[in-house]
């Protein structure tokens, strides 16, 4: 008989391949997400805890405090109350370049415990390189050599699971005529980069104008890994430019009926995405709109406050438009409720 029989399972566990320690299987098949087996619309929040490596908190109290937010109490709450099933981790550009002044060689650790944590608790992850946040002056809005030096610092550390997604850049920011080359090549290699460590993870890929946009974008890339690839749309409003179905269908509406897709980040609150006094029921609409689109929902920020999903971090009672009068309004609203009851609004 054996004395020591969790133990013992415990190591048997931990010998197994991460997908089978810890169940779940994403893929492709055409544009439609598959979670074992099912057509899957992923359902997440976006978790900024992990934006900037330890060596900030000292200046930074607002990165150490959305850090102090980041355990197993926040992964049981966001799925209690929010009934989401995938996090996207915004991760530092800079601080997984190896020749960034803020680089930090334990970062990279920090992040895969985080995301084993995550997949212990179930969740699918999404990872985005994001250099918005950084504070470096010199890096671009758009995929440059220092995220591609990013994925190759984190990419070998991760472990072999389909339910880890990598988003290869976040937010691409320009738009306009003559710069969907710039996007392919630059996005290209790092597809290359990420395919050559060989990564096997779904690749989400933001498109242009602040990932707005995103028709046309996907034929100029290829992978070489097939139905491993999908883009990544952020429908952030914008009054007039940005908030109506015929606009929405201009800029990423076509492509997701055609290509795989995913709604990586979004949300519409009084200081962020406002449209002015109609921005609930263009919020409510472009809901709708996403869900005929059968396109998966991940929502900006679970400890941002510039993107309240919660109204705290004590009771996780989603956020909703009860009290929302114009933008700026200083009312606590956002679209918390509405990712609550995604996609059944």
């Amino acid at each position: 008989m054996l004395r020591y029989p969790f133990f013992v399972f415990a190591v048997l566990v931990s010998l197994l391949p991460h997908e089978a320690a810890f169940g779940l299987d994403i893929v492709i098949k055409g544009h439609t997400f598959y979670r074992d087996g099912q057509p899957w619309q992923a359902k997440g929040v976006d978790v900024n805890a992990f934006v900037k490596p330890p060596k900030f908190f000292a200046v930074d109290k607002s990165a150490q405090l959305q850090r102090s937010y980041w355990g197993e109490a926040e992964l049981n709450e966001v799925r209690q109350h929010l009934g989401v099933d995938t996090l996207r981790f915004h991760i530092s550009q800079a601080g997984l370049d190896r020749q960034a002044a803020i680089y930090d060689q334990g970062y990279a650790h920090e992040i895969v415990d985080a995301v084993k944590l995550a997949r212990s608790h179930g969740f699918a992850v999404v990872l985005v390189i994001d250099a918005q946040q950084d504070g470096t002056q010199d890096l671009k809005c758009m995929p440059s050599a220092s995220t591609t030096r990013a994925w190759e610092t984190l990419t070998p550390l991760l472990p072999a699971d389909s339910a880890i997604m990598l988003e290869l850049f976040n937010e691409p920011c320009k738009k306009g005529d003559g710069v969907q080359a710039e996007w392919a090549s630059e996005m290209q290699t790092l597809i290359d980069t990420v395919r050559r460590r060989k990564a096997g993870n779904i690749l989400l890929l933001d498109g242009l104008d602040w990932a707005r946009v995103t028709n046309d974008l996907f034929p100029l890339v290829h992978d070489s890994m097939p139905n491993r690839m999908a883009l990544a749309i952020h429908p952030y409003l914008v009054g007039g430019a940005f908030d109506r179905r015929q606009q929405w269908d201009a800029k990423f509406g076509a492509s997701a009926r055609t290509f795989p897709a995913l709604v990586t980040e979004w949300n519409a609150t009084p200081t962020n995405g406002c449209t002015g006094k109609n921005t609930p029921a263009v919020a409510l609409d472009l809901m709708r709109y996403l869900q005929s689109l059968h396109l998966g929902l991940i929502e900006w920020g679970i400890e941002s406050t510039h993107g309240q999903i919660v109204t705290d971090h004590v009771n996780f009672t989603p956020t909703s438009y009860a009290s929302f009068k114009d933008c700026n309004d200083g009312s606590n609203s956002g679209g918390g409720e509405l990712l609550a009851k995604y996609p059944h609004n």
